[in-house]
């Protein structure tokens, strides 16, 4: 606040208090006797959880595409439950939702994002099967990534060795490209190597 008070006396400063499920109405006012605090309220206890966790259930297996606006009512969600107990059902209900988000990084963002949102509820031992459930996700799509390059390398190998065995017979380079998929520069470096053997 001095900051903004030696550039300009007259600042205007927004205090938006966010409330969980559990409160349904709070005094926007604050009054002390050197301050007068007025606030903005957002009451999570509004949003009809259920409503939107259908809406939003209903877009993942209909194939919709979700938007920011559809992640971000996922990641706060178990917020707007009352009572430890219904935060708890109701995360595990968006974790369970979120698993089957086609997008990769769509997914992680939501699961990421429980967390830090459901911080000071959520179950440490559910915590840390979501953090292995994004870990898994992340080592999975790096296993996968690792089979198609593999797939790709032995498909490269596999069109070296015919292309060779091309070479030798005398097949012309332009039908040895087609047949092969190899460009030129890799098939006269194949020549190459056939010729200094």
């Amino acid at each position: 606040m001095e900051k903004y008070y030696k550039e300009d006396e007259n600042f205007n400063l927004r205090l938006v208090v966010i409330y969980t499920g559990d409160v349904q109405s709070a005094e926007p006012t604050l009054e002390t006797s050197c301050i007068t605090l007025r606030t903005e309220q957002s009451f999570l206890s509004h949003i009809d959880g259920e409503a939107a966790f259908d809406s939003i259930r209903q877009k993942i297996h209909s194939g919709v595409p979700l938007g920011d606006d559809d992640l971000m009512k996922l990641v706060i969600l178990p917020l707007t439950v009352p009572g430890f107990e219904g935060k708890q059902e109701m995360l595990e209900k968006v974790v369970d939702l979120a698993e089957q988000i086609t997008d990769e990084e769509q997914r992680i963002f939501t699961l990421s994002g429980v967390i830090v949102a459901s911080d000071k509820f959520i179950n440490r031992e559910y915590l840390d099967q979501i953090r292995r459930r994004i870990n898994m996700t992340q080592l999975g799509q790096l296993y996968e990534k690792e089979k198609i390059e593999y797939a790709n390398q032995k498909v490269r190998e596999n069109a070296k060795e015919i292309a060779r065995s091309l070479l030798e017979d005398g097949t012309e380079i332009v039908k040895i490209m087609k047949a092969t998929g190899l460009t030129e520069e890799e098939l006269l470096n194949l020549q190459n190597e056939l010729l200094t053997v």
